[in-house]
């Protein structure tokens, strides 16, 4: 064990929560309920940035909401991950997980300004943006602590309301005015920023009450949650970067149906990252199992949902002529190569993600990112399918399918197998919540 993780201590029991008297079947399906309302949001967005900007203005939505994904990817490694690993009931972890919140969201607000406006946005979507922004990354960060201590039910209700809220601003605004980037930011931003309150109204007394003080240990959280934040920041890093070689190189009307397609087969996503969202805390109380036992829970995982993405595809496939025009309003269309390909790209995800989250319950998040990190030369497949095929963007999602599948193989093999054999034992696991 590296002396980072060393210093990770396990944490003690917090009190009992009432959404504890649920059985665990009742918790993931809860978790994958969750992840499907958190999706339903972005998908809402999506839905009405396709029928009220067009297949281009889909495109620039796609690569602002992109990066925002981006910039939470980073907070939700960086502090959401250690709030469930960390020991929460040390004062000075607590203070330093309420620090990096607070400053991971505000820096990043503050970088959205420059950036979009440097990106040609007008100024009010540049304003609606950095909004956007900060609130998102709090909202995720809400959900997170919720799902520490797996109140994953009441998650439902706070996107639910955030989502009630976004379409409400959307309207309103749409009927006064020309429908425009900047009205769909906003609407995201108050949304967002309701979800929060209701998410801290959820969580007990105790963790509504953190304050930072100057004894913060932002140290420890650094050197657990960096890694983290890295790792969770490669696949929205792949995805960016893959829409803006699609949109430089084929144009943004290009890339519009291709963003639909994937709009289109959001449930797949819903399907791994609400099952993965349960397993990390599950993995992580059941950690002092022998490796061998995790690995074969994590094994059974990759396959059922693997081939639950791909027979949901298929299913997808056949549905088209009908959820299509749904997607886009009828104004283009949705390619069905696109749609299959983001399937077999949603089973290459099943394939990495339980076992990514087995290698960080055991704290092995400086190798997990090392062969993350191996997603990136992935994008060479994509920009080869780019530039020598710039009239078939519909086969970009197949091409991108190749960078998980390779890893989930690698992180199986060169961390948790190795570790079935030189640390049989796993690590010591914390009391349940």
């Amino acid at each position: 064990m590296n002396s980072d993780a060393a210093q990770a201590a396990p944490r003690p029991a917090d009190p009992p929560v009432r959404a504890r008297s649920g059985s665990g079947r009742s918790r993931l399906v809860g978790a994958v309920v969750a992840q499907g309302t958190q999706a339903l949001g972005g998908l809402v967005l999506s839905v009405a940035a396709a029928r009220l900007l067009g297949a281009a203005g889909l495109a620039v939505f796609a690569l602002v909401y992109g990066i925002i994904v981006l910039a939470t990817a980073v907070s939700s490694g960086l502090v959401g991950d250690s709030f469930v690993v960390l020991d929460r009931s040390d004062p000075a972890v607590r203070s330093g997980l309420v620090w990096w919140s607070v400053g991971v969201t505000g820096v990043a607000g503050a970088i959205a300004l420059p950036a979009a406006w440097l990106g040609g946005l007008p100024t009010t979507a540049v304003l609606a943006c950095a909004a956007a922004t900060s609130a998102f990354m709090l909202q995720d960060l809400a959900r997170r602590a919720l799902m520490a201590v797996r109140r994953f039910w009441a998650l439902v209700v706070v996107d639910a309301i955030g989502i009630a809220v976004t379409l409400a601003v959307i309207a309103a605004g749409a009927t006064r005015q020309d429908a425009s980037l900047a009205l769909i930011l906003a609407g995201l931003a108050v949304g967002q920023v309701v979800s929060v309150a209701v998410a801290v109204w959820f969580l007990r007394r105790s963790l509504r009450r953190w304050l930072p003080t100057r004894e913060s240990d932002l140290r420890q959280v650094w050197h657990f949650g960096s890694w983290q934040a890295a790792g969770q920041a490669i696949r929205p890093t792949v995805l960016t970067i893959m829409r803006t070689l699609v949109v430089v190189v084929a144009g943004a009307a290009a890339y519009g149906p291709l963003e639909a397609a994937r709009v289109y087969t959001a449930p797949l996503i819903v399907l791994i990252t609400g099952v993965n969202s349960f397993m990390l805390p599950h993995y992580v109380g059941r950690r002092d199992r022998p490796v061998t036992e995790n690995l074969r829970v994590a094994d059974r995982t990759v396959l059922g949902l693997a081939l639950a993405c791909l027979a949901l595809g298929g299913v997808a496939l056949l549905l088209l002529p009908v959820g299509g025009p749904l997607v886009t309003g009828g104004g283009f269309e949705v390619p069905a190569l696109a749609v299959a390909g983001w399937s077999v790209y949603a089973a290459a995800g099943a394939s990495l993600l339980p076992y990514a989250g087995l290698a960080a319950a055991l704290r092995e998040q400086r190798r997990l990112l090392l062969l993350r990190s191996l997603e990136v030369p992935g994008l060479l497949v994509v920009a080869l399918v780019v530039l020598l095929l710039p009239d078939h963007a519909d086969l970009v999602p197949f091409a991108m399918a190749v960078g998980p599948a390779s890893v989930a193989l690698a992180v199986r093999q060169r961390i948790l197998v190795r570790m079935a054999v030189d640390r049989p034992a796993g690590v010591p696991a914390p009391r349940d919540e």
